[in-house]
């Protein structure tokens, strides 16, 4: 028997965790529901990223792997200073500024979250930080930095999918990713065990979408307490939430929701 997910996910970046959930009998399509686009007015983002790789600032905050895409693309190949610090939010945003600045981040937090990083980040007083983010991000951060001289600069725009603006990237589902359009969600609930949830935004326009109530036979993963938190608040209950937010620690939450519903793996 096989179970049937939807990932509201982008195709590209979900095809590992579908991958994941096919080595549990779990069959996925994905659904994008919303789009990162650049700001309309890059000019102060432009000159926030010619400072820092002129040596203005002693930390970077990376608190996205979109924010460590925008952050390269205006670089243009341009090197980072090699005194310059990182901190990035997550083991996946680690790894993507290893992959597109060449730098390894020097402070991860254990808990993967704004308020991870503020719990366990110990800076000498007076640094010079720099924290691009995006349009949703939550003060948490920039208010815990409130000792420090932080630039906080826009660096993309979250909008509905299809709405327009200049997108980050443009990468093309992978073969054989099954791709769901997001008018055809509400109709094919009812066929799901699993919908999983990959951000705080994606819940906001799943709900504009579909409303707020689920099949009983559906069962919810979110990628992390963020997206758990934006759930309850639309009035959505949360059955799992992912342990770390990797496709592996999606297939765990999945495996053990669904065998602690008496479906056998």
């Amino acid at each position: 028997m096989s179970y049937q997910a939807l990932i509201l996910r982008d195709a590209a970046r979900a095809a590992a965790t579908v991958r994941e959930f096919e080595q549990l009998g779990i069959e996925s399509c994905c659904a994008r529901l919303i789009d990162t686009v650049w700001p309309a007015d890059r000019s102060e983002l432009s000159r926030g990223v010619a400072a820092l790789a002129a040596g203005s600032y002693q930390w970077l905050v990376l608190t996205s792997v979109n924010t460590v895409e925008v952050i390269a693309t205006l670089l243009a190949g341009r090197p980072l200073p090699p005194r310059l610090r990182v901190a990035a939010v997550g083991t996946k945003t680690a790894k993507a500024a290893r992959a597109r600045l060449g730098f390894d981040a020097d402070f991860v937090p254990t808990e993967q979250s704004a308020a991870g990083m503020l719990a366990q980040w110990q800076l000498e007083p007076g640094q010079k930080i720099f924290y691009p983010h995006g349009d949703l991000a939550s003060s948490t951060l920039s208010a815990g930095l409130g000792a420090h001289e932080v630039h906080e600069v826009l660096a993309y725009r979250t909008v509905a999918a299809g709405s327009g603006g200049a997108p980050l990237t443009a990468v093309p589902a992978p073969p054989g990713i099954r791709v769901l359009a997001p008018e055809e969600i509400t109709g094919q609930l009812d066929r799901l065990d699993l919908l999983v949830f990959s951000a705080p935004s994606i819940v906001r326009r799943f709900v504009e979408l579909a409303g707020d109530r689920l099949p009983e036979r559906v069962k919810t993963v979110a990628i992390g307490q963020p997206t758990a938190a934006a759930l309850r608040a639309a009035g959505l209950r949360v059955d799992a939430i992912a342990g770390e937010p990797t496709p592996a620690g999606l297939a765990r939450a999945a495996q053990e929701l669904l065998h602690n519903a008496n479906h056998q793996f």
